[in-house]
């Protein structure tokens, strides 16, 4: 009997560490598919578009005639939105997107699924009492805050540091440049 009570002892603890994070990237991955699939069989309704407008400055750039289908997606303000189209007209990318509802309410859960476990409620309790509020904080640990998908390039940076270490490094080779050939070490027989 003894076993069975550590065992589900010592699941309940590892759920409780990280399980219930597992748990909810599913239940938010499971919404985003279904989202996607909607999209794909083109059902939704185009009341519900969001228009995002991005400047874009890029040389030699083709305006497109029609949007085009594609995959992604974006928080804004607490919302979650899926990009559903796209197109490039002069130097501006607009998106069209369709909030994730169901993603976004996932999300809400959890953070008060961790607010309730890690016992948040009580410090804005002790504040309204009027008691000293305690001087140590929980951390919110989190692996899907570290995981970033988007880079960026700065290319007029990029040139300017290349030159400036190329400088640097020229007038170094001209400080410590020896005039003569002197001979090599002779070797030990």
């Amino acid at each position: 009997m003894r076993p069975i009570w550590a065992i589900s002892l010592l699941l309940l603890h590892l759920f409780n560490m990280g399980g219930y994070q597992l748990l909810f990237k599913h239940f938010e991955e499971v919404s985003n598919t279904r989202l996607v699939a909607k999209i794909d069989h083109q059902d939704y309704d185009e009341k519900n578009l969001l228009e995002i407008k991005v400047p874009i400055h890029l040389p030699y750039q083709l305006d497109w005639a029609d949007y085009e289908r594609v995959d992604g997606e974006i928080v804004l303000e607490g919302v979650h939105y899926n990009y559903v189209k796209r197109k490039l007209v002069n130097d501006t990318m607009t998106f069209l997107c369709l909030p994730n509802t169901e993603k976004t309410q996932i999300h809400h859960a959890r953070e008060t699924f961790y607010s309730l476990v890690n016992d948040l409620q009580q410090e804005t309790s002790n504040q309204e009492s009027g008691s000293v509020p305690p001087t140590s904080k929980p951390i919110k640990f989190n692996v899907t805050e570290f995981d970033q998908d988007a880079v960026v390039f700065e290319l007029n940076q990029f040139n300017q540091t290349k030159r400036a270490d190329f400088l640097l490094f020229s007038s170094v080779l001209a400080d410590n440049f020896m005039p003569a050939i002197e001979r090599p070490p002779a070797t030990i027989a």
